[in-house]
């Protein structure tokens, strides 16, 4: 909400000081497009992790919000140890998503000491892909 606020008072300023529409629209898709590429840089680095990471089986222990986090994350047993997952869990049917005591594949990344479950595997390469198509848009939308 305050993102919103500081962009329409930018605007109202811009207008104030009689900038042209032309320059104003394209300081937004400037900033859209910074925004959706460190969004992609983000995907970037998740997706290396993903490939630096090894597959073993694991249980799936619980689900809990991590460090005083407000998002809730999925817990799984590797090897007798607890990892979380990189991103939050997933918050629709999550009692038929995360069943106990069923042996899940995930991909476990020792430097981060997190899994990629399904989930977090489906976002990355989803995320990336569609960040890509952003910016192919917004450079096609430019020239």
């Amino acid at each position: 909400m305050e993102f919103i606020l500081v962009i329409v008072i930018i605007a109202v300023l811009c207008i104030i000081l009689r900038i042209s529409t032309e320059f104003i629209i394209i300081g937004i898709l400037a900033f859209i497009g910074l925004v959706i590429v460190t969004i992609m840089l983000m995907f970037i680095y998740f997706f290396i992790c993903l490939l630096f990471s090894k597959k073993h089986e694991a249980y799936f222990s619980r689900i809990d919000r991590q460090n005083k986090n407000k998002f809730r994350t999925a817990y799984y047993i590797v090897d007798g140890t607890e990892y979380p997952c990189v991103f939050p869990a997933e918050n629709i049917f999550t009692n038929t998503l995360y069943k106990k005591e069923h042996k899940y594949h995930v991909r476990l990344n020792l430097h981060m000491k997190r899994v990629f479950d399904r989930f977090a595997i489906a976002t990355c390469i989803i995320g990336f892909l569609t960040s890509l198509v952003a910016i192919i848009f917004i450079i096609y939308m430019t020239v």
